[in-house]
């Protein structure tokens, strides 16, 4: 058995042999974890979650609920929730389940049959990214005193799900394709969050990652102006706190004109771009203009030219 502690919320108690364990997956399983966490509205909290092949979790469906069938996930709650209450509502009980050695709440443990979730995002026809993030957040939904053995309980706990897959950005195959009105669809909405009293001049972007997750900013001034942020890197910086890395395309918009990248933006998106990168300009009542990354930073410097080969 093997432990490792890849982040607050999670622990990898043991890795089967002929297990997949996928790359980023150590990160992906923390990220789901934090968001039902905070959309449950709990916090100091971890879980346990052990990778099995198809027949270890055969096996263990067999021992522990009589069932002799491969199913693609498990989790045994830690925490006995009252009936038709979850974690929200149940703090003393969550008190009691306080694990000294990890200075947490131990909300129980999660079997991953990584096989089959690879089976099934090709069934599906998404990525295999997808399919574990969905299955760990079904999993700690049930830790946190969710269940779908009614058709209430079960729209209920779906919904909570779909929030925590949107939020992760982590989109079934007929969400995935992000057209460029989409983008251009979600800088507009992106307005809304601008702190700009100075200049009153918004600005909203969404930047498209290579894995198609999408991220959107705003720029935020300040009274010292020089501290003010762009929309841009806001973009960015949502986008590297999630783990992505590269871009293939933003779309920046303002209420009236066009809103270039400024050239510091332009030097940020190059440092981070996955080939060349499409820089998308308009607005509601201003039509969108498309230019590439390279034509507006042209002759430009970036990491490759420090012998720097992946960011």
């Amino acid at each position: 058995m093997t432990q490792t502690t890849f982040s607050p919320l999670c622990i990898i108690e043991k890795i089967d042999d002929g297990a997949l364990a996928p790359d980023g997956f150590f990160d992906l399983a923390g990220l789901v974890a934090d968001a039902c966490l905070e959309i449950e509205g709990v916090s100091g909290a971890y879980v346990s979650i052990t990778l099995v092949t198809g027949e270890e979790i055969r096996k263990i469906n067999k021992e522990t609920r009589s069932v002799d069938k491969e199913t693609d996930v498990l989790s045994f709650p830690n925490v006995p929730y009252a009936p038709g209450k979850t974690a929200r509502d149940s703090e003393k009980r969550l008190k009691k389940a306080y694990d000294p050695a990890y200075g947490r709440v131990f909300l129980g443990d999660i079997v991953l049959n990584t096989q089959r979730a690879k089976e099934q995002a090709e069934e599906y026809g998404h990525s295999f990214k997808r399919e574990l993030g969905y299955l760990t957040s079904h999993a700690m939904f049930h830790l946190l005193g969710y269940d779908h053995m009614t058709d209430e309980d079960k729209a209920v706990m779906r919904e909570m799900e779909k929030r925590a897959m949107k939020q992760l950005q982590l989109y079934r195959k007929e969400d995935e394709t992000m057209t460029d009105e989409k983008l251009q669809s979600l800088a507009i909405e992106a307005l809304e969050y601008s702190y700009s009293p100075y200049s009153n001049f918004r600005v909203g972007a969404c930047l498209l990652s290579e894995d198609g997750r999408v991220f959107q900013g705003a720029n935020f001034e300040n009274a010292s102006y020089g501290a003010t942020i762009c929309a841009e890197r806001c973009a960015v910086s949502n986008a590297l706190m999630a783990g992505a890395r590269k871009f293939t395309k933003i779309a920046i918009t303002t209420d009236n004109g066009y809103a270039w990248p400024c050239g510091i933006c332009r030097q940020v998106l190059n440092e981070f771009k996955s080939g060349d990168m499409a820089v998308m300009v308009g607005g509601k009542n201003t039509p969108w203009k498309t230019k590439m990354l390279s034509e507006l930073l042209p002759e430009s410097f970036g990491p490759e030219d420090l012998d720097i080969q992946e960011v």
